[in-house]
This record gives structure tokens, C-alpha cells and sequence, in this order.
């Protein structure tokens, strides 16, 4: 993770607000999880730490079967900001794309469509079996009744190609949630969908596939949070400090 606050002056001083940041990184700051259908198990429950994660829809027919998975980032806010905060002015999360390192020519998006991404507390595992995350047919997103929490933070359509996706979040709806979990050293969780069938996508998670016949490596998904300081800070010493905090 990587915060960063700039404290600047001498004697104490009151200073115009400047924002603080922080970035988490996947696989480093959070985990990534792909759930959905499966060829052999039925079900698939991926720790997605290489190769790729995929957000697809689910086409039964089978002259163009596509496998419903949806997504899951799993963050554990301890320590974010080192220090409680009063609000939010954005929470962005980047997907970067995944390309194959075994020589195949696909696109980390063969087939674009709408993805959309929710905010949740639930904070059971999804990948043990016994909690029963799965793909529900019955919902074009695979999800159900699963996370009846959830709440609708982002949706973005993303075209045939190669390309990231980026999102920035509303946060009209679940400011005062994110911020107590901020400030409670807490957990949330993102869950990525898409309600088309067709859609089929790849993104890095920062370490490239082991298989010899179809391994994929990419950027890993960065989720970066930016709050407002005080109107007034108290400020010490001679000159500008930029202090940087870096968490793997």
C-alpha cells in the first residue's frame, strides 16, 4: 500500500486542505477471487493470484458457450490512512489488461459489454465450499440473493479489444459505510458482473500463469482512495516535507 501526505511550513500555520491518498495494489493489499460456473468441477472457485481474472457473462447455448464468473476483491482496511478520516472525495479502482504468454492472439476483452461493480460487507469466503458462493442462473450477473447487501457503486461498457477498465465509484450511497469501515480498520468487499451473456473479459493480477497451453500476465487492479485533510493543519519546522508510507 502506498499513502501519501504532504505537511509543509513553520511555527503552526493554517493551510488550504490537500488531499491524501492511498493506493492499494491486488494480490499485495487485496485478495482476488473468481467464482462462477465450471467445465470440470460444475462450480469454479479460483484464488486468482496469477495469470488473470475474468468477468464474463454466461451463454448456455452451446455453439457459443460462455462460462459465467464473476469477481471478487476481498480489502482489509487496517491502517489505510493511519488515522481516522471524515470523509471521502473519490474511490477509483483500475483493471488493467491481461495478455497471453504462450504465444495465443486474444484480446483481453473478446467480447465487450457492461460490467458493473458492487459494494459489499459481506465478508465470508468465497472460495470455501461450504459457504456456497456459486453462479445463480436464474440472475444474468450469477449473483442472486448472494451479498444482499450489495449496493450498486459503478458501471462502465467496455469494447472488443485490448484495454483496462477504470471506475470511478459513486459513493452517494455508501460514503458513511466506507468511512466507518476506514476508520474501524475494517473490511469491504467489490464484486464485479456483468449482466451480458457474450461478455467476456481478462485482467492482470501482477504475476504472469504457470500452464504451458494458455497463461496469461497483466498488471494487478490498484484501488486508490483519496479523502480531503483538515481546512487547517498544524504545521512544524522549516520548509516542505513530503512524508510517504509504502505497505507490501
Amino acid at each position: 500500500m502506498k499513502t501519501g501526505l504532504i505537511v509543509a511550513g513553520s511555527a503552526l500555520l493554517a493551510v488550504p486542505a490537500v488531499g491524501q491518498t492511498a493506493v492499494l495494489t491486488g494480490n499485495e493489499d487485496f485478495s482476488i477471487s473468481n467464482v462462477g460456473e465450471g467445465f470440470i468441477p460444475s462450480v469454479t472457485r479460483r484464488d486468482a493470484v496469477n495469470s488473470r481474472f475474468q468477468i464474463n457473462g454466461r451463454n448456455p447455448d452451446s455453439s457459443n458457450r460462455n462460462f459465467g464468473l464473476w469477481a471478487s476483491f476481498d480489502v482489509d482496511l487496517d491502517g489505510l490512512f493511519g488515522g481516522p478520516i471524515s470523509g471521502l472525495d473519490s474511490v477509483t479502482i483500475d483493471l488493467f489488461e491481461a495478455q497471453p504468454t504462450t504465444g495465443q492472439d486474444i484480446d483481453n476483452i473478446i467480447t465487450g459489454g457492461t460490467l458493473n461493480v458492487y459494494y459489499t460487507l459481506e465478508d465470508a469466503d468465497v472460495l470455501d465450499s461450504s459457504n456456497g458462493f456459486d453462479w445463480i442462473d436464474s440472475d444474468p450477473e450469477g449473483l442472486g440473493t448472494q451479498f444482499a447487501d450489495r449496493v450498486l457503486v459503478g458501471t462502465l461498457d467496455v469494447a472488443d479489444g485490448n484495454s483496462g477498465a477504470s471506475f470511478n465509484l459513486d459513493l452517494s450511497g455508501i460514503e458513511s459505510s466506507l468511512v466507518n469501515e476506514i476508520n474501524g480498520d475494517g473490511f469491504v468487499r467489490f464484486v464485479f458482473t456483468t449482466p451480458d451473456m457474450d461478455t467476456a473479459t481478462s485482467f492482470g493480477v501482477g504475476a504472469p500463469g504457470t500452464s504451458t497451453i494458455l497463461a496469461f500476465d497483466g498488471e494487478a487492479p490498484e484501488i486508490t482512495f483519496v479523502v480531503p485533510t483538515p481546512a487547517s493543519a498544524a504545521v512544524l519546522g522549516l520548509g516542505g516535507l513530503v512524508a510517504m508510507r509504502r505497505r507490501r
